[in-house]
């Protein structure tokens, strides 16, 4: 079912426009409190047909500050969506929370961030909603981990609009001989996904709908659980340090992380069901129910980043050392490993035993199956980005890497082929006209899997807060058990409207 946003929806949007437009809604600073937000529309065309659909959204956000003297202030930023990627929401009540993977509601309203500052002499401190920005390089950072993301449009919004903010605890600490921020989060906070029929799920988080065996064809049903978090208490919290020191033109940070991984990780188990048809020649019927849920792993990261800039060049780096990260096993593999004549054959010795010892009354027996479906190793992943400005042309590249140690073949997981996981990115960007046109190119492109991600675009600011975009999204992958190449089919053309206030 798909939800109706139709035309007086749209017709609201207009009127709200021109509310906006008169000189009382620009953003305004009254006595220390200011007031600014955006209100956008914006819609997608799929490029191919049999993808799933999209209505089109509306967002509304305000972002307030208040000055609280010379020792603090607050700030509250709220988003309101009309969501037209939610396909039949369950979820009845308005406000996102911090509890689940699949918030499946829609309208939605959202608190990115709501904290206050207090500053001294020494040191800051921040309590409240918040996004922490460590690292150098652009939208992938090996060591940013403070923050998990909302997927719910793949990776499309920018990054400092993806994350999603925590309740936390940070304190910058200056002094003479380097800069200190410490952060607390007393309880992780999950990711976002799409639900399963939404266009943006991950295919390689679906399990096949039918596993092929020696005894034949063994429909799956699946069924998607949401996270269970961790027990409230202090041991779960999450921890981040990160020390800054400026040398000689170098910008440069060592940092550490103790906490939950922020990818998307699932576990699964499965019910294999035997039912006997035919009692006289032992006619069986098998089917499977497959049970997928979000899953927890803690680790730690060792990092290290800098930045300098020489003439119009940036030069910036990120590297980070994953102590205990785990990856997904593919799937293809796992259903191999459970569906041996071995396995099948212990599972029918089984049923039968049992079947006779009842006196032959348990003709329908269920065989609970816990596989392996993930890889517990060390890894490090690192790069290396480089910046050009020249008159209104920007230009942006980066070369990241994936490595994991000791990698086993015979187990592959996802995303990373052989060990190894290479992406070079492009941002170039132009100005025109007195800075009112920008067209652009994005680009990512992965070495192993041949997979590439494009986003040429055209921006137009017809006054100084009104402006529109439109883009296409090209993805395209040899391999569809990779990151992008999962999502071949999902080209489209997108278009907004935003209107600044």
């Amino acid at each position: 079912m798909k939800i109706d946003h139709g035309g007086p929806k749209l017709g609201i949007i207009f009127i709200l426009i021109w509310i906006l437009s008169s000189p009382a809604a620009y953003a305004f600073n009254y006595e220390g409190l200011s007031f600014d937000g955006h209100l956008e529309s914006r819609g997608i065309k799929p490029i191919n047909s049999g993808t799933p659909k999209e209505d089109m959204s509306y967002e509304l956000e305000l972002d307030t500050e208040r000055d609280l003297g010379s020792w603090g202030k607050f700030r509250i930023a709220l988003r309101a969506i009309d969501d037209g990627k939610v396909i039949d929401p369950r979820n009845k009540h308005p406000f996102n929370t911090f509890n689940k993977v699949y918030q499946d509601r829609n309208p939605s309203i959202n608190f990115d961030e709501a904290y206050i500052d207090i500053y001294t002499d020494r040191a800051d401190f921040r309590l409240g909603i918040q996004k922490f920005a460590w690292g150098r390089l652009d939208e992938i950072n090996p060591t940013d981990n403070l923050n998990t993301q909302d997927l719910t449009e793949f990776a499309f919004p920018e990054q400092s609009v993806r994350k999603i903010g925590a309740p936390a605890f940070k304190a910058d600490i200056y002094s003479d001989l380097f800069n200190t921020e410490i952060a607390w989060i007393p309880r992780y906070v999950p990711y976002r996904l799409p639900t399963p029929e939404e266009r943006w799920f991950p295919p390689i988080l679906k399990p096949p709908t039918v596993v092929h065996s020696s005894s034949g064809d063994i429909p799956v049903t699946t069924h998607y659980e949401d996270i269970d978090l961790p027990a409230f208490k202090l041991s779960n919290s999450e921890i981040g340090i990160r020390i800054s020191k400026y040398i000689k033109g170098w910008d440069t940070s060592i940092s550490y992380f103790s906490g939950y991984d922020p990818t998307p990780l699932i576990t699964g188990t499965t019910d294999i069901t035997v039912e006997l048809l035919d009692p006289s020649s032992f006619k069986t019927q098998i089917k499977t129910d497959a049970y997928v849920k979000p899953r927890l792993h803690r680790l730690q990261v060792f990092g290290f980043d800098f930045t300098n800039t020489i003439g119009k060049f940036t030069l910036r780096g990120e590297f980070a050392y994953y102590a205990g990260k785990y990856y997904s096993r593919k799937t293809e593999d796992i259903m191999r490993e459970e569906t041996t004549k071995e396995k099948q054959k212990e599972i029918m010795d089984k049923f039968m035993k049992n079947y006779f010892e009842s006196g032959m009354k348990e003709s329908r027996q269920v065989f609970h199956m816990n596989p392996d479906v993930e890889e517990k190793k060390n890894s490090m992943k690192y790069g290396l980005g480089l910046d050009y400005i020249r008159g209104d042309t920007n230009l942006s590249v980066q070369w990241i890497q994936e490595y994991i140690f000791d990698y086993d073949k015979s187990r592959p997981v996802y995303l990373n082929k052989n060990g190894v996981d290479t992406t070079f990115t492009i941002s170039i960007k132009q100005l025109y006209l007195q800075d009112t046109l920008e067209i652009g190119l994005d680009g990512m492109y992965g070495v192993e899997f041949r997979q590439y991600l494009l986003k040429p675009y055209v921006t137009y600011s017809f006054t100084d807060n009104l402006k529109g975009t439109i883009e296409a999204r090209i993805l395209q992958g040899r391999y569809t058990d990779s990151a992008i190449g999962q999502f071949r089919d999902n080209d489209e053309v997108y278009l907004s409207m935003r209107y600044s206030f």
